[in-house]
């Protein structure tokens, strides 16, 4: 395969060259923390996915998982599910493989909260040593690389890491992905000595990438076109240069409206109108554009998932903008509409993300609005199954619906509690002040 051409593909290889040098310069190395610009991230990610596949040019394994950290019983429990699910479905791709341990660890899972922290490291530990075995490889390293998300307690996170990694072979090692303002590993790598390394990746000027890619292709070809007004839209909103980002704004619906895609169509008023959000002075023309887009989508939204997709992003763009202008009563009405479009195409994380939005508006003056919203939400999301809140904002709602001190007794309070623990580990009250923040950062929501 030439990647020649594929300014991204060269970008992933430069990563390559920096992995196999260092694991060449360093062979006794087992503890990486790779280290990326934020932007950089997808090429991190694409570097994983490439070397654990039959693509990859190191001799080590790779395994790649993504999780949340909220406490040390809930990590080890998260780590050692992961690993059998992700295996389980592999198997159907690859119903030849025969790990012969699989079974038992797949049928000790159902039992594994009630095994002790102590316990539970040493059942993660036995089942990496166990597929080691299967894989049947010497001289190289399994690599389990992971990407911890959200953090509750950074010294908590690294207590646990430093845990496994006292029982980790000689054959196992940790890749913890990074970014250069978190610098979470710091202290583990340099505890571990010359087991431990940082592997810094310099900034591979990804926007150079996607502007190559952008204007690739035939000129005349409307894909073509958009991915290039697309990109210089964005430059010209980072450059604030607003006359600028309405021409190209215009451009682009006109592109999207020749190809005859709704959803193409819809979008281009969608990614316009986020650009003006930054112009204080366009708020007029920041609503006309999102209500064009609901308009197109709202008769065939019903019949086309990506279409609902875009009508849902639409409305929390309106209400986002509703608090921005400090109106909190049309904000809220625009978010309980994307809850009940959510709740129709049946989207359980737009339905929970909707009604988080509305709260925290609503809590401000906590009137008979907040009670109804909040226990509207709270019946949603508690009907829900145990792994479909685990991926999904629920905390944060739990917790308020909690501190409103519904008309329940004690002991439905202790089993909503006892339920929470389960799911997110025991400091999930922790969690939902970093959820408020994420809200108020991700939709700019007004403090008024």
């Amino acid at each position: 395969m030439n990647n020649a051409h594929n300014p991204i593909a060269v970008r992933v290889e430069n990563i390559q060259k920096i992995w196999n040098t260092t694991r060449a310069a360093k062979p006794k190395a087992q503890i990486f923390s790779m280290v990326c610009h934020t932007e950089d991230y997808p090429l991190v990610d694409g570097f994983i996915r490439l070397e654990s596949s039959a693509y990859g040019k190191s001799d080590d394994s790779f395994v790649a998982f993504a999780i949340d950290f909220y406490d040390k019983k809930d990590f080890y429990t998260t780590l050692i599910e992961q690993w059998i699910l992700t295996f389980e479905e592999d198997l159907k791709k690859n119903p030849s493989w025969n790990w012969e341990d699989f079974d038992t660890f797949k049928g000790a899972l159902p039992e594994i909260e009630k095994l002790s922290i102590e316990n539970l490291k040493d059942f993660y530990i036995k089942m990496l040593v166990s597929f080691k075995k299967f894989e049947a490889k010497t001289d190289n390293l399994l690599i389990v690389s992971l990407l911890i998300k959200k953090v509750s307690d950074s010294d908590l996170l690294n207590e646990s890491i430093k845990e496994l990694i006292v029982l980790l072979p000689d054959n196992i090692g940790f890749l913890f992905i990074d970014y250069q303002e978190r610098k979470q590993y710091k202290e583990i790598i340099d505890s571990v000595k010359e087991k431990g390394i940082f592997i810094e990746i310099p900034n591979q000027d990804i926007s150079k990438a996607y502007k190559e890619i952008a204007t690739q292709g035939n000129p005349n070809d409307p894909q073509v076109r958009y991915r290039k007004c697309l990109f210089e839209i964005g430059e010209a909103a980072k450059d604030k240069k607003q006359e600028k980002v309405k021409k190209l704004g215009n451009e682009l619906i006109d592109i999207s409206k020749s190809t005859g895609e709704t959803s193409f169509w819809a979008s281009s008023y969608l990614i316009y109108a986020s650009f003006l959000f930054q112009f204080k002075d366009e708020k007029e023309l920041i609503h006309q554009l999102l209500d064009k887009g609901i308009k197109i989508t709202t008769p065939v939204y019903k019949e086309k998932q990506d279409v609902a997709g875009i009508l849902l992003q639409l409305l929390a763009y309106k209400g986002s903008h509703y608090s921005i202008l400090n109106q909190p009563n049309l904000a809220i009405e625009y978010f309980l509409k994307q809850v009940a479009i959510a709740k129709e195409v049946q989207q359980e994380m737009q339905v929970i993300n909707g009604y988080n939005y509305a709260l925290l508006l609503a809590a401000k003056k906590r009137d008979g609005q907040y009670t109804e919203i909040l226990n509207d939400a709270f019946e949603y999301g508690y009907a829900l199954t145990d792994d479909t809140l685990k991926i999904i904002n629920f905390t944060f709602i739990a917790n308020s619906y909690l501190e409103n001190d519904p008309k329940i007794d004690y002991s439905e309070k202790e089993a909503i509690s006892e339920r929470m623990v389960t799911i997110f580990g025991e400091n999930w009250k922790d969690n939902p002040k970093q959820i408020a923040k994420q809200i108020q950062e991700e939709y700019q929501l007004s403090n008024a």
